[in-house]
């Protein structure tokens, strides 16, 4: 997550303006610390900035947005943007620009397209992966609980005096992206340890690779290259999907896993590895 001063320097919007978002609940911040009374907010927020500001843009009220934001009345919605795109077509110095505001903003209620742009992916390829031991956690969460999850399974490793050996991965069991819930197994690699009661092992063996450089929420992108490539290549999956988490929110290295700070990393930058077990 990020701090306001952060969040405002990414979006390039005024901290006044979004404070005042905030006060009027357009724009809610992800979190606020219960002592000190800070707001963060996560990369999903941008995408909803960008939305209001595109908006607000076209002329449309507060109360207006507000509806779009959470999902009120959409053919109300269509009605206005298609009413507004007649008006633009007499104001022609504007037109282009407008126009294609209001357009997007339709693809955006319709669920064809995100403000985000898609990510980066590298080619597919196969990959020799040795057997890892980790420590897991696995709950059924609303995608904003990830950062809580996270962190609960580094209070497990640090409760444990367990030690680090890799990046965290993840695998969804089941995913719901229209009310973003999901089943989800977090592992993390760590040492050889007495512990081992805990541990689990991810089997070595052949796997299929792409990586991923852009958004977590854009990561289906990736799971459709690497699943059309393994058609292609006639590879047969065995066991689920996995996310390795190489570059993003969660730090590479943790001094103190009962305080973890995330990385103030932009979420066009971030880069996931996804893979699968093939034969």
């Amino acid at each position: 997550m990020y701090t306001i001063g952060k969040f405002s320097n990414l979006c390039n919007v005024p901290v006044k303006t979004i404070r005042y978002y905030s006060d009027i609940g357009l724009l809610e911040p992800s979190y606020i610390d219960p002592e000190t009374s800070y707001r963060y907010y996560d990369y999903d927020k941008i995408k909803e900035l960008k939305t209001i500001l595109v908006l607000k843009d076209c002329q449309f009220s507060l109360n207006e947005i507000e509806q779009a934001l959470k999902g009120k009345d959409m053919k109300a919605l269509d009605v206005r943007l298609k009413k507004k795109t007649e008006e633009l077509k007499c104001q022609q110095e504007q037109i282009t620009k407008q126009i294609n505001n209001i357009q997007q903003i339709q693809r955006f209620i319709r669920n064809e397209e995100a403000f985000i742009p898609k990510p980066t992916l590298s080619s597919c390829y196969i990959e020799k992966r040795q057997n890892i031991q980790v420590v897991s956690i696995r709950k059924t969460i609303n995608m904003v609980e990830m950062d809580a999850l996270v962190k609960k399974l580094f209070e497990r490793i640090y409760a444990y005096q367990l030690e680090m050996d890799g990046e965290l991965l993840a695998i969804f069991h089941q995913k719901d992206w229209k009310q973003k819930k999901a089943d989800v197994e977090l592992l993390l690699p760590v040492k050889n340890n007495k512990n081992e009661e805990l541990l689990v092992i991810v089997p070595g063996g052949t796997y299929a690779c792409v990586n991923v450089k852009g958004p977590y929420s854009e990561l289906r992108y990736g799971y459709s290259r690497l699943k059309a490539w393994l058609a292609e290549k006639s590879l047969h999956v065995e066991g689920m999907y996995m996310e390795q988490y190489i570059k993003g929110l969660v730090p590479s290295q943790v001094v103190n896993p009962i305080n973890i700070k995330p990385n103030e990393i932009h979420p066009n930058d971030f880069l996931t590895k996804v893979f699968v077990k093939v034969r």
